[in-house]
């Protein structure tokens, strides 16, 4: 498989970023008041789209990349799924308990809490690998 170009990559991940950024300045924050559903639904969706997008950018970065890249990829993903999966279900017994009141509004802080736990567990699987400059 050839290598994925890093610099092509960076680009469409700055570019989907910032259409997400953009969205949400900009449309997502009329999502609430908005009295037509159909707009109400498209409005509160539409930041999904670009996320989607580098989701499926970063597969292929990985799918591109040689074994051990694509081994301190997974073992950083496996790590931040298991971070998530841990301060899910702290914070569900918490609030099943009654000792945490959250809102439905703070899934939206599940993605981001990947993202950065992804990147310090590949961060430190890369140097572990004796691989820092690899992804």
């Amino acid at each position: 498989m050839p290598r994925f170009n890093r610099k092509t990559y960076r680009i469409q991940v700055s570019v989907l970023m910032t259409i997400y950024v953009a969205i949400m300045l900009l449309l997502w924050p009329h999502a609430r008041g908005m009295a037509d559903v159909p707009l109400k639904i498209a409005l509160a969706l539409a930041p999904a789209f670009p996320v989607v997008g580098v989701i499926w950018l970063m597969a292929k970065r990985v799918m591109h990349s040689d074994e051990l890249e694509q081994r301190v990829h997974m073992a950083a993903l496996s790590m931040a799924t298991g971070v998530v999966a841990v301060l899910s279900l702290v914070g569900g017994f918490l609030c099943a308990a009654g000792a945490l009141h959250l809102d439905g509004d703070v899934l939206i802080w599940v993605f981001p809490t990947l993202g950065v736990s992804y990147g310090v567990a590949r961060s430190v699987f890369a140097r572990h690998y004796g691989s820092a400059g690899c992804g």
